[in-house]
């Protein structure tokens, strides 16, 4: 029973400048106990009883205002159960709709009448429940004697209530454990015994007030008949039970429906696609989920009583299924309609994307073919001079071999072309040429970037790994460049990955086998760095298998010509112009040492091109700082050779002077390396080497 059943419905509003005698008609003409107040804010203030106004009439009081309101009240829903109110032990009860509008009132006395009727009803209802039950019910106290026994129990056991009632178990019925129940107070469930030829079914439970036993009440039902039809229908709960662990672990949803195409049954993969729970979008009909057409397929097929499979688009939810409808035909009729929806829109997204992929991964494949292809076209490596033609001649070599290479020169000499060509002229060309320079890489990254790491390595490793350079360059060329700037401890590990040819990711325990050629290059002097205990001897044994040691350009001068038509053909092709340098700039060009290289002498024809004004380019006339001066004197920092000291330690406070003026007049590294010629990475190395000088 709710709040709205016993409500007396009010919209009466009571204020608290009224005068009693206005009052005083509303509670007499009606059967309200109470009513609300509210102010002259329409503000409840409240609650205004029957017997507080008829004292107040007798008394001559003019305005409500002047009485005592009751304060104890609460607001409750009209769809509150009246056994919660019980509970609460209120005067009175404002009841609200769902408007949050007060819509009746219910006092005390009102709530205990409607509960009394309540329980007097269901007292009823137990009552016939008792008397009329198909079952046998009952019950003895707690000395063991009979208190009731229904109608079926009487049959059952073929005494009359009469004759039980009052007397004691064991002096009416043979004893079948009720004296058992009510001396341990655990209770018997669904016991069988038997009497004679009939089995029966028990259930004895203890009647409990609160830790005291008062009695034992008894359950019992014949069972002779069901007990055979049960052990015909033991299959048939098995069948039963596996088909329902097949219904709800399909992953397909399953419908089963009348022969009107309402949902007799379904599976939670139904529940899930149509959203049956949550949505009021899709019918618990077969037939009003699909377009028409769709719905005239399915019940002419059905009309010719055979299963059928049709796909289906839900546009509103955007899914593809696949329904298939198999009808069960009765003796006449179809009686049900099992259904099978397939939703294959993850599928149809998947096939999609295989596709793409396939045809994304063949495009990979023909365009890296064709890199692969336009790589080697495009090294037309310049080898003019009888050093170079020796390099090109090792390099040749080496190609043919998987060893171990240490490619050593100056900064900009174009160690990383030669580590390129030896790649893309050995056995390993279509596999992968992976590049890591290990001086731009922070120590604590290197690490990562070289081996990988498993999930969690590390905070912010990613949840799914990664794989290192040695992974991704398997079956190819890993170049080390820089390898010089290796840390130590960094040494060690890929010393042992030379060796065993297998990597750990950091945060692992399982290796990893790589087949991987090692190429690595350096513009230091790796054996000085050997005896000052900063490269380990053994690793440098290791790289220095074959060692390429590629000239300077100054020493080269072969090459320069070819080298300057090369890279004034790139930019004329370009920017699709027809530049050419005049022979005073050829001069100069020729005249300069090249300290920075190949990579310098390319840097200064882009400059060069770039700055220019015309088809020809003098350099006399672009008024920029080409070249790095090539003399310096003392004022400006030059180390005064007058005096004898280790030559490595003159260049390096030559360096020092050098690299400390360009940073005082060009305020950051990039501006210096660019002055300079070289790297600014450099820059940041020497920087960090010369401040523990």
């Amino acid at each position: 029973m709710i709040c709205r059943d016993i409500a007396v419905k009010t919209s009466i509003r009571i204020i608290e400048n009224q005068y009693v005698t206005e009052v005083l008609p509303l509670f007499e003409q009606s059967s309200l106990d109470g009513l609300p107040v509210y102010s002259i804010h329409d503000r409840i203030i409240g609650i205004l009883d029957r017997d507080t106004v008829m004292i107040a009439a007798q008394q001559g009081v003019n305005e409500v205002s002047q009485l005592l309101l009751k304060q104890d009240y609460l607001f409750v829903s009209e769809m509150d159960d009246i056994n919660s109110l019980i509970q609460q032990k209120r005067a009175f009860y404002l009841v609200k709709n769902k408007y949050k509008s007060i819509v009746g009132i219910i006092s005390k006395r009102q709530l205990h009448t409607a509960y009394i009727d309540m329980l007097q009803s269901r007292l009823k209802e137990m009552e016939a429940v008792f008397e009329y039950a198909p079952i046998g019910i009952g019950s003895i106290d707690k000395n063991g004697l009979f208190t009731s026994l229904n109608p079926a129990a009487e049959k059952i056991i073929g005494i009359k209530k009469e004759d039980a009632n009052g007397h004691l178990l064991s002096d009416v019925v043979v004893h079948t454990g009720l004296l058992e129940v009510l001396r341990t107070g655990e209770s018997h469930f669904a016991k069988k015994l038997e009497v004679g030829r009939r089995k029966y079914i028990t259930t004895r439970t203890p009647i409990m007030e609160g830790t005291d036993i008062k009695g034992v009440v008894s359950v019992f039902q014949d069972i002779s008949n069901l007990e055979k039809i049960s052990e015909e229908l033991d299959s048939v709960r098995k069948l039963n039970k596996q088909l329902e662990a097949i219904i709800t672990a399909s992953y397909d949803g399953i419908i089963i429906t009348d022969c009107n195409g309402e949902f007799i049954r379904y599976n939670q993969a139904i529940e899930k696609l149509f959203e049956l729970d949550y949505s009021k979008r899709y019918h618990k009909n077969l037939f009003k989920n699909f377009p028409s057409f769709k719905t005239n397929i399915i019940k002419q097929v059905l009309n010719e009583r055979k299963s059928m499979t049709l796909p289906v688009v839900m546009e509103e939810a955007g899914i593809n299924l696949i329904i298939t409808l198999n009808p069960v035909i009765g003796e006449k009729n179809i009686d049900y309609i099992v259904v099978n929806v397939r939703n294959i829109t993850d599928l149809i997204q998947l096939k999609k994307e295989v596709e793409e992929n396939k045809l994304l991964t063949e495009r990979y494949k023909e365009e890296l073919s064709q890199y692969r292809t336009e790589l080697k076209s495009r090294v037309n490596f310049i080898a003019e001079s009888p050093k170079m033609k020796h390099v090109l001649h090792l390099i040749k070599k080496v190609s043919s071999f998987d060893s171990t290479t240490l490619i050593l020169g100056e900064s900009g000499t174009g160690k990383e072309e030669i580590a390129r060509l030896i790649h893309l002229n050995s056995s390993r060309s279509e596999g992968p040429l992976i590049t890591i320079n290990c001086g731009a890489i922070p120590e604590a990254l290197l690490e990562s970037e070289l081996f990988g790491y498993e999930k969690g390595a590390f905070t912010g490793a990613g949840q799914k790994g990664k794989p290192g350079m040695f992974e991704l360059a398997d079956k190819g060329t890993l170049f080390l460049d820089e390898v010089g700037d290796l840390p130590l401890p960094l040494q060690v590990k890929l010393l042992r990955v030379i060796q065993e040819r297998e990597v750990t990711r950091i945060g692992g325990t399982k290796t990893i086998g790589v087949n991987v050629r090692i190429l690595a290059a350096t513009n230091m002097q790796l054996d000085e760095k050997v005896k000052r205990g900063e490269f380990r001897q053994d690793l440098f044994f290791r790289l220095n298998v074959i060692p390429i040691m590629i000239p300077p350009l100054r020493e080269r001068a072969e090459d320069l010509i070819p080298l300057i038509a090369i890279f004034l053909h790139e930019f004329n092709q370009l920017y699709r112009m027809s530049k050419k340098f005049t022979s005073d700039s050829y001069e100069m060009l020729l005249k300069y040492n090249w300290p920075g290289n190949v990579r310098e002498l390319r840097n200064v024809i882009e400059r060069c091109f770039v700055l220019s004004e015309g088809n020809d380019i003098n350099v006399k006339e672009i008024k920029y700082p080409i070249f790095v001066p090539q003399e310096v004197s003392k004022e400006q920092g030059m180390v005064d050779v007058d005096e004898i000291r280790p030559l490595k330690e003159a260049i390096m406070e030559y360096e020092k002077k050098l690299i400390g003026k360009a940073l005082e007049k060009y305020g950051n590294t990039y501006k210096a390396a660019e002055i300079l010629h070289v790297d600014q990475s450099t820059i940041v190395r020497k920087l960090q080497k010369l401040k523990n000088v």
